[in-house]
């Protein structure tokens, strides 16, 4: 494999750019896709270890935190395994389970700014009480899950990329800390228009600076504190908040109150 950086495009969401927004992939699922390209051209073969993350970052020219986002998709995907304390290796195709059906759902992409409005009403609603009942029902795993996400959103920030997959695990293991498996499927069979609305909303956030993008984070931190000092109300509160603030900022910009 060549040694030469391979730049993955930007993205481009200017005051013209709300077209790439609403279709442009994150820059770690363009890098997943690559990788699994080598992976099926014998690039990276079975069995092997991939480069060290490191590594992978100066071949294609891209930040770790892009890396770690592309390889958390290639495991979701079965394509490799992580071994602690080892790396990452090309998983074999006969040790490879099949993948889980996705909940058969009839929410595909969003396909106007009409639909991003109700999506948002909708998760406000359901997230809101999702965060009441995880305030209740946490547990040492669930709330360790929330600050690993955590964790990855805010290296994300600092790296200036749009961080769509940790902040969709963020609200993920909320649902699931509810200790109702009802919301953890909503969450699941909303996860196209919900990875839709966050790509939106947080590439729009990359065109201000970094100290905005930390007080958004700051909406997530203060959620998960009231998950954790069992103080439901105000996990309620908080997490329909910062989803009405997120709506808000897509359609009002700089007047707006937040992304998420």
């Amino acid at each position: 494999m060549s040694n030469k950086p391979v730049r993955l495009p930007g993205l481009d969401v200017g005051a013209s750019g709300w077209d790439a927004a609403m279709r442009a992939p994150s820059l770690g699922e363009q890098l997943s896709i690559r990788i699994g390209q080598l992976i099926e051209t014998g690039e990276f073969n079975e069995g092997d270890r991939l480069p060290a993350e490191s590594e992978l970052a100066d071949t294609f020219g891209v930040s770790r935190p892009i890396v770690r986002e592309a390889l958390s998709q290639l495991r979701s995907q079965g394509r490799i395994v992580s071994r602690r304390g080892s790396g990452s290796y090309v998983q074999r195709r006969e040790d490879v389970a099949p993948p889980s059906p996705r909940p058969e759902t009839p929410f595909g992409p969003l396909s106007s700014l009409s639909q991003v409005k109700k999506c948002y009403e909708f998760r406000a609603t359901v997230e809101g009480d999702a965060a009441f009942y995880a305030a209740q029902h946490r547990t040492p795993e669930t709330l360790a899950q929330m600050r690993a996400a955590l964790e990855k959103l805010e290296a994300a920030v600092l790296d200036r990329e749009v961080g769509i997959s940790p902040d969709y695990e963020f609200h993920s293991a909320i649902a699931r800390g509810s200790g109702n498996a009802f919301f953890e499927t909503i969450m699941k069979q909303l996860q196209t228009p919900i990875e839709f609305t966050i790509n939106l909303a947080r590439s729009l956030s990359l065109t201000r600076t970094v100290e905005h993008m930390m007080t958004i984070q700051g909406e997530h931190v203060g959620i998960y504190k009231a998950i954790e000092a069992g103080d439901g109300e105000t996990a309620r509160r908080v997490m329909r908040s910062h989803l009405d603030n997120a709506c808000l900022r897509i359609f009002d910009g700089p007047t707006g109150q937040g992304e998420g």
